[in-house]
């Protein structure tokens, strides 16, 4: 199948469901990561030595729950890809999987890791990093494949949208190197625009502020040009209440210091930030076309934003 052959519902259901079951596990490592729950089940694959199940506590219900959703990702990816090799002339929508498949691999063994040995910095940041690219990809290749037949068109919210996925990648991967131990900064979220004493470098510190103003001031880009376009108007509403929930409780943890559910709702907030942006920048980017070639725009389309 090439871009401009219409997929099979059951494909384009098994890519939806690839992009959002691997966008569950990064926002659930990233709550992991908020609560301290990582070392919640001190075994792996089991919880503790003998025992499956977690306690019913929280953090090691946490723990659990993304490890669970976190295996689930490789087979959900795998059969994605698989299924992707029919569509071969379609790169886009073929290769991406594999893209996927092989972060979320990397991510699963990075993961392992973690409870039996532990990681180095460059290899929690190999972790993050991977994790980051399986969600890109998938996403972008299911985006792509439900808007078949298309046409790929770089618009200027694609632009500013794009642009600001890959600095919110490179600003998460920094943040592993900057953060100190048991920091905030560790996590997915932003920098909570002040020196923090446990974290690393300042100099480190201060050019993830540059690169989170910078990656703020591209998506209020992609926020303003798309809120023109009908069919990213949602994601676009709900990329600006997500920045607003972001920086607010940024400034929170600045004040007044932070706690486990604030951390939360900073990482996790921060995670569906990127995923919105992802989802701006590749429906920006693909434009369905009709049979003949013509722009699909002038069709109603319902568009909601968890939809890919």
């Amino acid at each position: 199948m090439n871009a401009s052959s219409t997929p099979a519902p059951a494909t384009v259901t098994l890519y939806r469901v690839a992009a959002v079951i691997t966008f569950a596990a990064v926002a659930l490592g990233s709550l992991v990561c908020a609560t301290d729950s990582s070392a919640a089940c001190p075994n792996w694959p089991g919880c503790y030595v003998g025992q499956l199940m977690p306690q019913a506590a929280l953090n090691p219900v946490i723990e659990f729950v993304h490890r669970v959703i976190a295996v689930s990702t490789g087979p959900v990816l795998l059969a994605a890809a698989l299924v992707g090799l029919r569509h071969r002339r379609d790169l886009t929508v073929s290769v991406l999987p594999w893209v996927a498949l092989a972060g979320a691999f990397a991510a699963g063994v990075f993961g392992m890791l973690t409870i039996r040995v532990g990681l180095t910095t460059p290899q929690a940041a190999s972790d993050l990093g991977a994790s980051l690219i399986a969600m890109i990809a998938m996403t972008t290749a299911a985006v792509a494949l439900s808007r078949t037949p298309r046409r790929a068109w770089l618009t200027p919210t694609g632009r500013y949208a794009w642009a600001a996925v890959g600095t919110l990648w490179l600003l998460h991967v920094t943040g592993v190197f900057a953060a100190g131990k048991g920091s905030l900064t560790r996590c997915v979220s932003c920098p909570v625009w002040g020196i923090v004493e446990i974290d690393g470098p300042v100099w480190l510190q201060a050019a993830r502020m540059a690169l989170a103003a910078v990656a703020i001031g591209l998506i209020v880009a992609a926020i303003g040009t798309g809120v023109r376009t009908s069919g990213l108007r949602p994601l676009t509403l709900l990329a600006g209440v997500l920045l607003v929930v972001e920086l607010g409780v940024g400034l929170v943890i600045l004040a007044r210091g932070t706690t486990h559910a604030l951390s939360s709702i900073y990482a996790v907030s921060m995670v569906c930030l990127l995923w919105t942006t992802v989802l701006i920048a590749a429906r920006a980017t693909f434009t369905r076309v009709s049979g003949d070639g013509a722009p699909a725009a002038t069709r109603p389309v319902q568009e909601s934003a968890p939809a890919a």
